[in-house]
C-alpha cells in the first residue's frame, strides 16, 4: 500500500486519539488539576546560591554570563527530558498516547507560574515562532497601523516587516530614548503616548531590550493602553503585544500585572528549560483577535487560545513535555528570590564597572529600568575584540552592534558569583 503524508496523519490522528482522554488530556485540563509546588517528587529544596550550581552541569570552570542566548538545565529538567527519550525510543507509538497528556502539564504550570489558567497558555518552539505567530495572525484591518521601536529584536522586526509587506498597511518605528544609560520610565510612556494616533492597532514592545539592555515598564505601558482605549470601539482596540523573553525568569511578575493583550518567550534561556521550547499567553481564553497558522494536534477538540494556538505536528517531544519541570523548579527556587538575586549580582556588576576607567557602562543603575543584563563599552577597543579576551580568560560575553552597539552584553544569573564578576572587572580595568 502506498503511505502518502495524508494517510500517514490520519494514522497518527486515529492512533492518538485512541488515548483514554479522562486520564490523560482532560483531566489535565481543569483549573483544579493544577498541581502544587509542595507535592513534587523531585528532591530539589533550595539552600544557598553556591549549592545551586550542584543542581547543573555546567562547567563552572568558565564564567559564563550568556545564559541568556541559551541556558544550562537543572538535573529536574535532565531528568525529565531523559525519562520521556527512553521512553519514545522504547515504544514510541505508546508512549505517545501518553505524552499528550503529559504536554498539558507544560500548560499547567506555565499557568502557575504566570498566575493564569492554562487555557490561556499556548506552547511554541521558541521566541522567534512565537513572534511570528502573533504578528502574522493578529488582527489587523486595512487602514489600521501597527507601533513598534528600534529596540526590538530581529524577529519582531522581521515578522512585522513580512506582514506589512504582504499586506500593505503601516508599521511605524520609534525610539523610546536617546541613550539606554539615560533612559527613564516617563520620557518612554510620553513618547508612546505622542505616537499613538487613532490608527494605532497593535502596539508590538519587547520587556527587555536585549540590544541596550533598558527594562520597558510594562505595567505602566498598559495603564496607558487602557486609559487610550476607552473611547475606542472593539474593533479599533489597541492590542498590546510583549516579546517578554529577557523579563521572563527574571522578574517577579505576573501576566494580569501587564496588563497586554498578548506575551510571548521562549523558556530556554533565564527560565532554564529545555532547548526548543516557549509559550504564548493570551489575556482572553477564547481571543477574537488572533487565527491560527499551523493546524494543532488538538486531540482534546480545545477551542481555547491553548488548543487552537500551540502548533501540531511532531516536535522534539521529549522537550516539550519536559518544560513542566522547568517551570516547577523556579517556583521551588521562589519568583522573589530569582529577581531578588539577579538585580543583586547586576547592581554588584555595574557598581564595580563604573568605578573602571576607560569602560562606559551603558545601562541604566535603577532596578526600575533594568533587570538581567549589563552592558558596556571599552572605547578604544572593537566589543568582538573585548569578547575574544574574555573568552581567552575563560569568561563568555556576548557583544553585539544593534541598537545601542557596538556593545559587549553580560548577563549575570543565578549560576554566577560576585568572585566570578570581581575576576572579569579585574580582567577589564587591566585591558582597558
Amino acid at each position: 500500500m502506498k503511505l502518502d503524508r495524508r494517510t500517514v496523519l490520519k494514522s497518527a490522528a486515529a492512533l492518538v486519539g485512541s488515548i483514554p482522554l479522562g486520564a490523560a488530556v482532560s483531566n489535565a485540563a481543569t483549573d483544579s488539576a493544577t498541581p502544587s509546588v509542595d507535592e513534587s517528587a523531585d528532591a530539589f529544596e533550595f539552600s544557598s546560591w553556591p549549592e545551586l550550581r550542584r543542581e547543573f552541569d555546567l562547567d563552572f570552570q568558565w564564567s559564563n554570563f550568556a545564559g541568556f542566548l541559551l541556558a544550562s538545565r537543572p538535573h529536574m529538567v535532565e531528568r525529565d527530558i531523559a525519562e520521556h527519550r527512553t521512553g519514545l525510543n522504547r515504544n514510541p507509538a505508546n508512549y505517545l498516547r501518553v505524552g499528550y497528556g503529559i504536554e498539558e502539564h507544560g500548560r499547567i504550570w506555565a499557568g502557575k507560574y504566570f498566575g493564569v489558567s492554562p487555557r490561556q497558555v499556548s506552547l511554541t518552539s521558541c521566541t522567534t515562532m512565537g513572534l511570528a505567530t502573533l504578528y502574522n495572525n493578529i488582527s489587523i484591518k486595512p487602514g489600521q497601523e501597527i507601533l513598534t521601536t528600534e529596540h526590538e529584536h530581529y524577529s519582531s522586526m522581521t515578522s512585522l516587516k513580512y506582514r506589512s509587506e504582504r499586506e500593505g498597511f503601516k508599521v511605524s518605528t520609534i525610539r523610546l530614548y536617546d541613550q539606554p544609560q539615560d533612559a527613564s520610565a516617563g520620557e518612554m510612556l510620553e513618547r508612546l503616548r505622542n505616537n499613538i494616533n487613532a490608527k494605532t492597532r497593535v502596539l508590538a514592545l519587547t520587556w527587555v531590550h536585549s540590544g541596550s539592555s533598558v527594562k520597558l515598564p510594562v505595567a505602566e505601558v498598559g495603564k496607558l493602553v487602557k486609559e487610550l482605549n476607552r473611547d475606542r470601539d472593539e474593533d479599533d482596540r489597541i492590542l498590546y503585544c510583549v516579546d517578554g523573553v529577557h523579563g521572563f525568569g527574571v522578574e517577579n511578575m505576573n501576566f494580569d500585572e501587564m496588563s497586554c493583550d498578548y506575551f510571548v518567550a521562549g523558556t530556554h534561556k533565564w527560565m532554564f528549560g529545555p532547548s526548543g521550547t516557549g509559550i504564548m499567553v493570551s489575556k482572553e481564553t477564547n481571543p477574537t483577535t488572533i487565527s491560527p497558522t499551523i493546524p494543532p494536534f488538538n486531540l482534546a477538540q480545545d477551542p481555547t487560545f491553548a488548543g487552537t494556538m500551540t502548533p501540531g505536528g511532531f516536535h522534539a517531544f521529549e522537550h516539550r513535555w519536559a518544560l513542566r519541570k522547568a517551570f516547577e523548579f523556579h517556583l521551588l527556587l521562589g519568583k522573589d528570590r530569582v529577581q531578588a538575586r539577579i538585580h543583586y549580582l547586576n547592581r554588584y556588576l555595574k557598581e564595580r564597572l563604573d568605578g573602571v576607567k576607560g569602560v562606559d557602562l551603558a545601562t541604566p543603575m535603577s532596578e526600575e529600568l533594568s533587570a538581567g543584563f549589563t552592558f558596556f563599552k571599552v572605547p578604544k577597543m572593537e566589543s568582538t575584540v573585548v569578547e575574544k579576551i574574555m573568552f581567552e580568560n575563560k569568561i563568555v560575553v556576548s557583544a553585539t552592534n544593534r541598537d545601542a552597539g557596538p556593545i559587549v552584553r553580560m548577563a549575570p544569573g543565578l549560576l554566577n558569583s560576585t568572585q566570578e564578576i570581581d575576576g572579569a572587572v579585574e580582567l577589564l580595568r587591566k585591558i582597558s
